[in-house]
C-alpha cells in the first residue's frame, strides 16, 4: 500500500498526486460518470501527520483515511501549518549559524567586501562623516544627524525589513536618529564600535517597542524565547549620546519634547502599517 489506486469512496481512481509525505489528492469517478476530489492518507502513518481531531473526522475505507470535498481542507490546514511550522525552523536555525560565523569572526566585513568608500558630504557647511567602523558613519544633512550603513553592510548582515526603514542616498542607507534604533539594534550584536554607541540599552528596547512594534513582532516570531525583545519601561529615543546631548541642551517643556513624541507617534503608526506580517 504506497499509493492509493483502483476504488475509493468516491469511485474508480483516476488521479493520485502525493502533496506531502503520505497526503495524496484524490481525483475519482463515480459511477455516475462525475469526478470527485477528496485527500487520501494511509492509516498506519496518519499519526506521523495529522492530529487527533483531524484523525477522527475521516472516513475510513479500509486502510485509508479519505476526506471528501466537505472536510478535505482539514489536513489541508495542518499540512500547511507543518511547512509553515518548518520554514520558521529553518529560518531559525540559519539566522542562528550566521550569527555564530560572525561572532567567531569568519566573515570580516573589510576582508571579504574591502573598505567602504565614506558617504559624500550633502551640504558644503555640514560636518564630514564620522566613521563608526567600515561602513557605518554618522552624518549630517539639512541640519539633522543620521545614522548611515553602507549597502555591503545592510544586505549581508541586517534584516530586509531593517534595510526597509532606511533612506537609499548613493551607496548608503540613511537613519534619523528615531529610525536609527533598528539597524543599531541588529548591528550592535555584531560590532562592538556600533555596540558601545548605546548608552542606555533599556532605551533602545523601548524605543523599539514604542515606536517599532510590527519590526518587534517580526523579529521575536524568528527566534528563541531567550532572545526575544523583552517589554521595557523606559524612556524612548534617549539611547544614543547624541540625543541625550540635545535633550539636556533644550529648555525643559519646549518645542523639542513636543518634536520628540510627535516624531515618535509618527515612526510608530508607520512602522505599525509597513505590510509585514510576521
Amino acid at each position: 500500500m504506497n499509493h492509493p489506486s483502483g476504488e475509493s469512496i468516491w469511485g474508480n481512481i483516476n488521479t493520485a498526486l502525493e502533496i506531502a509525505l503520505n497526503i495524496y489528492v484524490i481525483v475519482a469517478t463515480d459511477e455516475n460518470g462525475i469526478e470527485r476530489e477528496g485527500i487520501m492518507v494511509p492509516k498506519d502513518k496518519a499519526k506521523e501527520v495529522l492530529s487527533d481531531k483531524a484523525i477522527s473526522m475521516a472516513e475510513q475505507d479500509g486502510d485509508w483515511l479519505c476526506y471528501g470535498e466537505d472536510i478535505k481542507d482539514v489536513p489541508m490546514y495542518e499540512m500547511l501549518q507543518r511547512r509553515v511550522a518548518a520554514c520558521k525552523r529553518m529560518e531559525a536555525k540559519a539566522v542562528e549559524m550566521m550569527e555564530e560565523i560572525r561572532r567567531d569572526g569568519k566573515l570580516r566585513l573589510t576582508d571579504y567586501f574591502g573598505e567602504c568608500a565614506p558617504p559624500a558630504q550633502q551640504e558644503k557647511d555640514s560636518t564630514p562623516p564620522v566613521q563608526v567602523r567600515n561602513g557605518i558613519y554618522f552624518v549630517q544633512s539639512g541640519g539633522q544627524d543620521f545614522f548611515a550603513v553602507h549597502e555591503a553592510v545592510a544586505d549581508n548582515f541586517m534584516s530586509d525589513m531593517a534595510v526597509a526603514f532606511g533612506t537609499r542616498q548613493g551607496e548608503y542607507l540613511l537613519y534619523d536618529l528615531t529610525t536609527a534604533v533598528v539597524p543599531l539594534f541588529e548591528l550592535r550584536q555584531l560590532y562592538e564600535e556600533v555596540s558601545d554607541l548605546i548608552v542606555s540599552e533599556d532605551s533602545l528596547l523601548s524605543t523599539l517597542n514604542t515606536n517599532f512594534k510590527t519590526y518587534v513582532l517580526y523579529y521575536n516570531e524568528l527566534i528563541q524565547e531567550e532572545a526575544k525583545i523583552p517589554p521595557v519601561n523606559a524612556p524612548a529615543s534617549l539611547f544614543l549620546q547624541k540625543q541625550l546631548d540635545r535633550s539636556a541642551n533644550e529648555p525643559e517643556h519646549t518645542d523639542f519634547e513636543e518634536n520628540v513624541a510627535k516624531e515618535s507617534h509618527d515612526h510608530s503608526e508607520e512602522s505599525e502599517d509597513f505590510g509585514y506580517e510576521p
